[in-house]
């Protein structure tokens, strides 16, 4: 009986653990595509990364340059001339293995200009 609430235990944590990375993927791709459609310090494509890239260091979230894409003047949910941005991350879990969890966890969002 114990291994099975042990292993209930380790699932539910991971579940929370990916869900709480994919919300901050968000949150940090929402105020990254608002950043870029309204302030001056995020007029660049190299600044809306690196503010990406900060805004995740502030969560303790690593992430990577790369894995930060921003395009404007995009329709986005049927608003046209937005900021999209999308983070795709690695997420490392014992349980990915097994097919439940996803090995890469992305947030993204859209703010009009």
């Amino acid at each position: 009986l114990s291994p099975l609430f042990f292993m209930m235990l380790v699932g539910l944590i991971e579940f929370g653990r990916a869900y709480w990375t994919r919300q901050t993927l968000a949150e940090i791709a929402f105020h990254t595509a608002r950043c870029s459609a309204l302030d001056s310090n995020c007029g660049t494509q190299t600044q809306r990364v690196n503010y990406a890239v900060t805004r995740a260091q502030q969560y303790r979230v690593p992430l990577q340059t790369n894995a930060v894409t921003v395009q404007s003047g995009v329709t986005c949910r049927n608003q046209p001339n937005s900021v999209s941005v999308a983070i795709t991350r690695p997420h490392t879990s014992p349980l990915v293995g097994f097919g439940f969890m996803p090995n890469q966890i992305q947030g993204s969002a859209c703010f009009p200009v």
